[in-house]
C-alpha cells in the first residue's frame, strides 16, 4: 500500500513540476510580449526614456528566461528541447539590439533605434515559428 502512495505522490509531483514549467514559460512570454507592446507605444509616442526603460526591462526578462541553456531546454514544449539554440540565439539578438537602442537614444538616430526594435520583433517571431514548426 505504501508503494502505491509513494508512486502516486511521485506522479503528482512530476505532473505539478511539468505544469509549473509550462506556466512559467507562458508567464514569461506574456511579460516579454507586454514589454514589446510598451516599447512600440514608446516609439509611437516619441518617448525616448520610456523606450529605453522598456527595452532594458525586456532584455532583463529575456536574460532571466534564456540565460541558462539547461533551464530553457526544460521549459520548451515536450519534443522541442533540441531547439534550445534557436531560443538562445534570439536572446542574443535581443541583447544586441537593446544595446543599439540604448546607444541610438543618446544621439539623433531615432530611426536606428526603431529598426533595432523591429529586429527584436523579428527574432521573437523567428523563434516562435521555428520552435512551433
Amino acid at each position: 500500500m505504501s508503494k502505491k502512495v509513494l508512486i502516486g505522490v511521485t506522479a503528482l509531483t512530476l505532473t505539478m513540476n511539468a505544469f509549473a514549467i509550462e506556466y512559467s514559460l507562458k508567464d514569461n512570454m506574456l511579460k516579454l510580449n507586454s514589454y514589446m507592446i510598451q516599447m512600440q507605444a514608446a516609439f509611437i509616442e516619441g518617448d525616448k526614456d520610456k523606450a529605453v526603460r522598456t527595452a532594458n526591462a525586456l532584455n532583463g526578462e529575456a536574460k532571466m528566461l534564456f540565460g541558462d541553456e539547461k533551464l530553457m531546454a526544460a521549459l520548451l514544449p515536450k519534443g522541442k528541447e533540441n531547439k534550445v539554440r534557436i531560443a538562445m540565439m534570439s536572446s542574443r539578438t535581443i541583447d544586441d539590439n537593446v544595446i543599439i537602442i540604448n546607444a541610438s537614444m543618446n544621439t539623433a538616430h531615432w530611426e536606428t533605434a526603431q529598426n533595432a526594435y523591429l529586429d527584436i520583433q523579428k527574432a521573437c517571431m523567428r523563434c516562435h515559428t521555428l520552435i512551433r514548426d
